[in-house]
């Protein structure tokens, strides 16, 4: 299923759209600018997450907004279904590598555990900085990307 038309806030329809790496590349990087930030997510993923994790994540973010330069993708790690040893190591790399995966890949790092730190839930709301630009309510619902 492709990846939803923005609504008429310039945001996805509330929910987690599954999508993969090409569909990300071909509906938001659209100018230089995006299309670098794509191609440094590629790489995060590439060094940094699936040599570690097969679990999916979700991408989120102004990146998946109508915002034309956004300054980073969101990206959270999806613990769900994870082995405890594994949850341990997504803590310990998101608290030691994320001030360096922003400066170098353009990507800020979260993990999220079950009914801990949601930030699948989280991530589906507007947020302050959004909500101001905007003109909507902090908690307006949106959606994300989840990549498999």
């Amino acid at each position: 299923m492709p990846i939803p038309d923005f609504d008429r806030y310039g945001l996805l329809p509330f929910g987690i759209h599954d999508c993969s790496m090409a569909e990300i590349d071909a509906r938001f990087g659209w100018n230089e600018h995006r299309h670098h930030l794509v191609e440094l997510l590629g790489k995060f993923l590439q060094h940094e997450i699936r040599p570690r994790f097969a679990q999916p994540f979700h991408v989120d973010g102004s990146f998946v907004t109508d915002k034309h330069v956004p300054n980073d993708v969101d990206v959270s790690l999806d613990m769900r279904t994870a082995h405890e040893q594994d949850m341990l190591q997504a803590l310990m790399l998101m608290v030691r590598h994320k001030k360096q995966f922003r400066q170098q890949y353009k990507v800020d790092f979260w993990v999220s555990f079950p009914a801990q730190n949601d930030f699948s839930d989280f991530f589906q709301y507007v947020g302050t900085k959004t909500a101001r630009f905007k003109g909507l309510h902090p908690r307006h619902r949106k959606g994300i990307l989840s990549v498999v």
